[in-house]
């Protein structure tokens, strides 16, 4: 079988002089790549973690995001990523969850992988922690003292790594990812994007979950991956021009910051071949603008954790069709790709006609197996083979798939999926709140923004400074709510439930938008 770890060997055995990964002042070769994470693997192993046990990471995206994952990929040790944006509690739950024997972690983050190794379960072991982000860390004195080793000799292992999602009710779940399959996952999107040796990758999704395909892409031909880290627009563009990168992957907000930059029209694009964009609904309007600013094609992708990558695509073709012909297909997913089977069901399971509304599920032999520690949610979630998405989607008659809503609410703002019930009990926990909804609603910028909706206990006041505040310690920013209205109501159905989607109609059937900040229902 074709392993990640034999990937790297053979880059750096026959490609080794050229560029493997590149940041604003450091870049590794891919001779100099193998040999590091050949070192960083028999330090691991050092370190305690066998096959199979889990390795995490906790750090914005650099070099070292991809060294930790080509080491645990060449000992078989389980890579799990852990988003530096969470709080430190959310952090503190995946890790009891995943229990790793090793954390490795950037000089910026130390604090909370300690505090959250400390807080793992009793019995489990004790997770090493192993600090980057200088050149006098422990991490490059274990890479030192390991340099002078014989090739690493490999393990064959069934797991590459766990991308954790947060589930419908708040809490972690950690989405387990086969070797093969994860790998093929990533081979299939190359291909598709027409990646090639000459390829040049400007890598800006965080890669602690599924994104961290995009970071890799460039195993495939030897090619290069250019690092942005923390998002700057002027940063990306100053990178496009100094390292002649060729392909992109953003999130709506992302492609809007580049937009505005000053910078834009002194950034020399010629070398640009492709422009992707995804993880959150980006506006037909916002297309087109962008299509004609940079002067490239387009390509919107959409995928899930689930299945480790992408379902559907719409091609640059497709983009020059909705332009000139057919201009509500920019509004679509796009058309299922080669690899992957889509239906729109109803809730028996039967498929739908074009046209009709019914849940989104998806099939191919590049799907992760299962979530970790929850064998109650597969049930839920995997039935007969098929991934049931949660989302409400419909097709036409050539088959573009148009999503229509989110069967769980899921909201996904600026590249990030957000569940309205995490935040949703935040804010229940307030002691002047009485009921609350969270919902999504479309914009410009975040794809979708976070927005809520509450009633007071009586005789109790609050304002929506004061509860967006009181969420900052309990939920990471990008889910703190951008708007809170507080209503004297909240619409209910028949037996008593919250109709979010009446309130979803509340807003997007007015004509001007609601102020930033509202305390009273007008």
């Amino acid at each position: 079988m074709l392993t990640f770890g034999e990937l790297i060997r053979r880059n750096g055995l026959y490609w080794g002089h050229k560029d493997a990964f590149v940041e604003a002042d450091r870049r590794r070769s891919w001779h100099e790549f193998h040999s590091r994470t050949d070192a960083l693997g028999f330090a691991t192993r050092r370190l305690g973690a066998a096959a199979g046990d889990r390795v995490a990471i906790l750090s914005a995206d650099c070099i070292e995001v991809a060294e930790t994952f080509g080491a645990c990929m060449k000992i078989g040790a389980v890579r799990v990523g852990l988003n530096p944006r969470l709080t430190q509690p959310e952090i503190a739950a995946l890790v009891a969850d995943c229990t790793p024997t090793v954390i490795f972690v950037h000089r910026d983050y130390l604090d909370q992988a300690e505090k959250a190794a400390f807080a793992m379960p009793a019995g489990r072991g004790e997770a090493r922690i192993i600090e980057f982000g200088s050149p006098a860390s422990e991490y490059e004195r274990l890479i030192a003292a390991e340099s002078d080793q014989p090739e690493l000799v490999q393990t064959p292992h069934p797991t590459a790594m766990i991308a954790y999602t947060t589930g419908s009710t708040g809490l972690p779940k950690g989405a387990v990812y086969p070797h093969g399959a994860f790998l093929q996952s990533i081979l299939y999107t190359a291909m598709l994007e027409g990646i090639d040796p000459s390829t040049r990758w400007l890598h800006t999704m965080p890669a602690a979950g599924v994104p961290l395909m995009h970071m890799v892409r460039n195993l495939f031909h030897a090619a290069a991956t250019v690092i942005v880290g923390p998002w700057s627009a002027e940063h990306a563009l100053f990178l496009i021009g100094r390292e002649h990168t060729t392909n992109v992957v953003l999130v709506p907000t992302m492609l809007n910051s580049l937009l505005e930059s000053s910078m834009l029209e002194r950034t020399d694009m010629s070398s640009m071949r492709l422009f992707g964009y995804g993880a959150s609904p980006l506006p037909p309007k916002t297309i087109k603008k962008a299509m004609k600013a940079f002067g490239r094609p387009f390509l919107q992708m959409f995928g899930t954790t689930e299945l480790m990558g992408m379902s559907m695509m719409l091609f640059p073709s497709d983009h020059e069709l909705g332009i000139t012909t057919r201009p509500e297909i920019l509004a679509s997913a796009g058309k299922p790709l080669p690899f992957v089977d889509v239906k729109v069901v109803d809730g028996d399971g039967c498929s739908l006609p074009p046209g009709e509304t019914g849940e989104l599920i998806v099939r191919s032999d590049t799907q992760f197996s299962g979530y970790w520690n929850a064998p109650e949610k597969n049930v839920e979630v995997i039935k007969d083979g098929w991934i049931y998405t949660g989302d409400l989607a419909s097709r036409d008659e050539a088959g573009y798939v148009y999503l229509s809503d989110r069967a769980k609410f899921r909201i996904r703002s600026g590249g990030y999926d957000v569940f309205p019930t995490e935040i949703e009990n935040a804010l229940a926990e307030h002691p002047a709140v009485s009921e609350v909804a969270v919902i999504g609603l479309p914009d410009e910028q975040y794809g979708e923004r976070i927005h809520a909706v509450v009633t007071t206990v009586p005789g109790k006041t609050v304002t929506s400074d004061e509860l967006r505040e009181f969420c900052r310690n309990k939920i990471a920013a990008f889910k703190v709510p951008k708007c809170i209205d507080i209503w004297t109501e909240i619409p209910k159905g028949p037996t008593g439930k919250i109709q979010k989607r009446a309130i979803i109609e509340h807003f997007t059937s007015e004509a001007a938008s609601r102020p930033a900040s509202s305390d009273d229902k007008s």
